[in-house]
């Protein structure tokens, strides 16, 4: 078993950065268009940093507190936010070109879709796996 020294504290920090991972993708499209200025921070390259700090960090938030009560819906719910969040960064290409709709921004759309899914089932997910720790019951589950 793990002996990670404050898990809750991984799990609040999973959220807040899948939260900003829903911000990111909400906002994206619009500062593209209202301030062309800040389409360099808004890149691939931020939108892979979050998604890379996500991953480890949510696990490590996860994983000790599932381990307690072993809810498969719950883990399966996560692995399938995680599988959104790598298809949505890797799988898709990312060609954020503007004009009228084409291939690109249909892709777009469907990257910013899979993206969005990830995060907000990661949130979610890490927020119930808490929340059945605080009231789960069961006399053999050490919480």
């Amino acid at each position: 078993m793990l002996n990670i020294p404050y898990p809750h504290l991984f799990s609040k920090i999973s959220i807040v950065l899948s939260s900003v991972c829903i911000v990111h993708c909400l906002s994206f499209p619009i500062l593209i268009l209202a301030l062309p200025t800040m389409a360099q921070f808004m890149s691939s390259t931020v939108e892979l940093i979050i998604i890379l700090s996500v991953i480890p960090i949510s696990a490590v938030g996860f994983i000790p507190t599932w381990v307690k009560h072993k809810n498969k819906r719950l883990l399966y719910i996560y692995l399938g936010s995680l599988v959104l969040l790598l298809l949505g960064q890797f799988a898709i290409s990312h060609s954020h070109e503007s004009g009228g709709v084409n291939m690109a921004s249909l892709e777009y759309v469907f990257e910013t879709l899979l993206l969005l899914g990830g995060a907000f089932g990661m949130a979610w997910v890490i927020y119930k796996n808490n929340k059945h720790t605080h009231v789960c019951r069961n006399p053999h589950h050490q919480h």
